[in-house]
């Protein structure tokens, strides 16, 4: 299934290359978006056992900017300080619409944003949804944060296709 990673990654990737003026930190963050894709592998979705309680989050989708702005907050935090600010300067120019084939999602811990992940399904692979981009700010409970974002994204797909797979 990896029409399905090199579909999203070139969807991910068509919001600086496609653009008329990006900049050259969208490029450079775009740039170190594609080198992490390369080390990520797809794989059939396997559960894990849930230990972690969806409720531990409060998630909603992106769509508004300030959204926008919060996911990639979250996902620059992988990056070390440098990096994190183009990183920040790519995910902001997504550009997301009712027939984008990604949905992002920002899950929220005590009133803060914590966590992200996405949801992507093209048409080109109809029966197949892709749970990618799974992350959490670097905290104690980390690992937990993360589990409750995956258990609520995989509910989500479950609902979307029947074969799942996870980068």
């Amino acid at each position: 299934m990896t029409q399905l990673i090199t579909l999203k990654n070139a969807w991910m990737g068509s919001h600086i290359t496609e653009a008329e003026f990006p900049t050259s930190l969208s490029k450079q963050g775009l740039a170190l978006y594609q080198t992490s894709q390369q080390a990520r592998n797809i794989v059939p979705f396997q559960p894990a056992p849930a230990t972690t309680p969806q409720s531990l989050l409060s998630i909603y989708p992106v769509d508004c900017h300030p959204l926008t702005i919060r996911y990639a907050l979250v996902q620059a935090s992988q990056w070390d300080e440098q990096d994190a600010e183009a990183i920040i300067e790519f995910l902001t120019q997504i550009m997301l619409d009712e027939s984008s084939p990604a949905q992002l999602f920002v899950g929220f811990f005590q009133s803060k944003p914590v966590a992200c992940g996405m949801l992507f399904t093209h048409p080109d692979v109809p029966d197949h949804v892709l749970i990618s981009d799974v992350c959490a700010f670097p905290l104690p409970n980390q690992q937990a944060l993360e589990h409750a974002m995956t258990a609520w994204l995989t509910t989500q797909a479950a609902t979307l296709a029947p074969q799942i797979w996870q980068c």
